[in-house]
């Protein structure tokens, strides 16, 4: 699959009324130098979800409730936030984003803060809108000191044959027009339903 420049994701925003269902929308864009070579850099956004110890010993496939595990918590734009070693924390990405269903996206962190320990990774399925959840982990040893609003992860887009139906009205969807970060919902997988009939 080819990658788009920056240039052919910038040609790709502008909005076509007669061909809507082809428009990459990524709002706000704060600076035209987010746009890099091949791929375009989007902000660290404002809403939290920490991860903290519990008394429960297991989370993920289990039927304990998930957010049980996790603690949100809010910084303005501009704000400090610690990531501490070892601490894994959901976050938003400042922008809104629509993928058309001709598009498929990959984030990664940025590498200046790749070198520091922070790993981020995700695809993002044709047709998706919405903000993104970030699952940030430090790797490091120390921690790390990030600012809501700055430049996080780089997305690269890839151009693909056009999917017959777009993530956001799949039925097994289940990250759709989020707004902020949502937890796992693995729990939804219905491959686990049918494992749990074998062992009863």
């Amino acid at each position: 699959m080819p990658v788009l420049t920056s240039l052919m994701i910038k040609e790709r925003m502008v909005l076509d009324e007669d061909d809507i269902d082809k428009n990459l929308i990524i709002t706000p864009l704060l600076e035209e130098t987010q746009l890099n070579g091949a791929s375009i850099d989007l902000r660290l956004g404002t809403e939290f979800k920490v991860s903290i110890p519990t008394r429960s010993p297991l989370m993920g496939i289990v039927e304990e409730p998930i957010d049980q595990f996790f603690q949100s918590t809010f910084r303005s734009f501009g704000e400090d936030f610690i990531l501490y070693p070892n601490q894994l924390v959901l976050v938003n990405s400042f922008e809104y984003i629509r993928i058309p269903n001709d598009l498929v996206g990959m984030i990664s962190t940025r590498s200046s803060l790749n070198r520091l320990g922070l790993n981020v990774t995700s695809i993002i399925h044709p047709g998706y809108a919405g903000t993104l959840t970030l699952q940030l982990e430090n790797n490091g040893v120390n921690a790390i000191k990030l600012i809501c609003g700055m430049r996080l992860i780089q997305l690269v887009l890839f151009s693909s044959i056009a999917v017959p139906q777009a993530y956001i009205s799949n039925s097994v969807s289940k990250y759709i027009s989020n707004t902020s970060p949502i937890l796992s919902q693995i729990n939804r997988d219905s491959d686990l339903h049918i494992l749990k009939s074998f062992n009863p």
